[in-house]
């Protein structure tokens, strides 16, 4: 008893003890917040990506060599598990726009089939939303041409007209009679200053490497997908436009399928593998193929992001060790101004098994209160921390999460209870490690020597 008496004392009695929680519970704020928050953008990243690509996708080793075929189509959307199959082109591009030559990526897609295997369509803005990125009213100072934007802004649709692109797409359309069509991503129409209904030139290569002659296309929809390369980099056509511009009619490829339970890619996978290896597929042979999940086709993306909150959470975690040393230098200051006191519980019958278990449970019990205090901080911070940013943007003028450069309105936190348990059992055990020593030195002075001492 006499331990957990003496333990409440010298925590109550010395300033220091409090500070030392004060220190930990702040480095445990930082340890809950900063590894949240970037779980948050992990998986609105893993979304955002998701949602532009299909489950699974089957393409050719030989680029541009897979055959559009009705009979390949129906056996893919016969394979056990696939919902839709769809067909897609990829080639690399020049954009020759305003005599500059840039490159870009162009993706040749049924745009209708497309619905089925992916959710592209939610990607695409609508007049409003194109409008209001493009002139960007935050930074307009001027009241009346700011008032004029505003009530043009309301005139136009919040909904992307998706029928009418896609029928453009696919038909042509009327701003430009007699040319093929195309979307684009939003920072592509801010880098080339576009706006819908203007014209590029793209030129690339034929399958047997010749370059085509430079080709205009219109401009007729944009897309956000919240990555700036992929909205920088990617012009997205009809796979009829694309064939013709690269000069492979009949040619794709590969297909898009999306799976009914995406938990059973790997059997469906194994399945088209190994109808392919068996020669049981209707595809040509002696040209190979690659059958690869969406994430498989982002491996590195995915592994890079992955690594970041990692390395987050380690430095973060650095933090907390740097502040549970506040601990040890708490205890050993106590151990030095209490030399005597220690020498009188020796003398009338305390072990050094219980004076280390006084230090010992002193470090612990500092852990545990600036856990306790940092895990509230952290999670009120995470929960509220939009909030909080709206309120910097309003007094300063500053956000510190501008939604113009990471392209989400609000900052994504996600809590994850398994590595808030983590972190508790990191913090206590580096709170007893941290009353070892001091506990220890303590436990070994000799009763006599320590009355003694002045």
């Amino acid at each position: 008893m006499y331990k957990l008496f003496l333990t409440f004392r010298y925590l109550t009695r010395r300033p220091l003890s409090l500070v030392a929680m004060l220190v930990l519970s702040v480095a445990i704020a930082v340890l809950v917040v900063a590894p949240s928050i970037m779980a948050g953008f992990q998986q609105e990243f893993r979304k955002r990506l998701r949602g532009a690509l299909s489950d699974l996708s089957i393409e050719s080793a030989k680029p541009l060599s897979f055959p559009e075929d009705p009979k390949i189509e129906r056996y893919l959307a016969s394979l056990p598990g696939v919902a839709a199959v769809a067909p897609f082109v990829e080639n690399p591009a020049l954009d020759k726009n305003l005599h500059k030559i840039d490159y870009c990526f162009l993706r040749g897609i049924d745009p209708r089939r497309e619905e089925a295997v992916s959710d592209f369509k939610g990607y695409f803005l609508s007049d409003r939303e194109l409008f209001a990125e493009m002139n960007d009213l935050r930074k307009v100072s001027d009241p009346e041409e700011r008032a004029a934007l505003e009530e043009q802004l309301e005139l136009l649709p919040d909904e992307p007209d998706l029928e009418r692109i896609y029928r453009e797409l696919e038909e042509g359309s009327d701003l430009a009679p007699g040319l093929p069509t195309l979307v684009c991503g939003l920072y592509y129409l801010k880098a080339k200053d576009l706006q819908v209904g203007d014209t590029v030139r793209l030129t690339t290569a034929s399958d047997e490497g010749e370059v085509n002659e430079d080709r205009k296309f219109v401009i007729v929809g944009a897309f956000s997908s919240g990555r700036y390369e992929y909205d920088r980099r990617l012009l997205v056509m009809s796979v009829r436009s694309l064939q013709e511009l690269i000069g492979i009619p009949g040619k794709l490829s590969g297909y898009s399928l999306r799976l009914v339970d995406y938990e059973k890619a790997d059997l469906t996978k194994a399945a088209l593998s190994k109808d392919i290896r068996a020669g049981i597929a209707p595809l040509p042979r002696g040209i190979g193929y690659f059958v690869k999940t969406w994430e498989e086709r982002n491996e590195n993306l995915l592994k890079a992001v992955r690594m970041e909150e990692l390395l987050i959470w380690l430095m973060t975690l650095l933090i907390v060790v740097a502040a549970s040393a506040s601990i040890f230098l708490v205890l050993f200051m106590t151990v030095h101004s209490k030399v005597r006191e220690l020498g009188i519980l020796r003398a009338v019958g305390a072990t050094r098994s219980g004076v280390l278990v006084l230090f010992v449970g002193q470090g612990f019990l500092i852990a545990f209160v600036g856990m306790v205090l940092g895990l509230v901080v952290g999670v009120l911070f995470g929960t509220y921390i939009n909030e909080i940013a709206d309120w910097i943007h309003s007094w300063s003028g500053w956000h510190p999460f501008p939604p113009d450069v990471y392209y989400l309105d609000r900052i994504p936190v996600r809590f994850v209870n398994g590595d808030i348990a983590l972190n508790f059992v990191i913090t206590l055990c580096l709170g007893g490690l941290a009353a070892v020593v001091p506990g220890t030195l303590a436990a070994l002075r000799p009763p006599l020597k320590s009355i003694r001492y002045e």
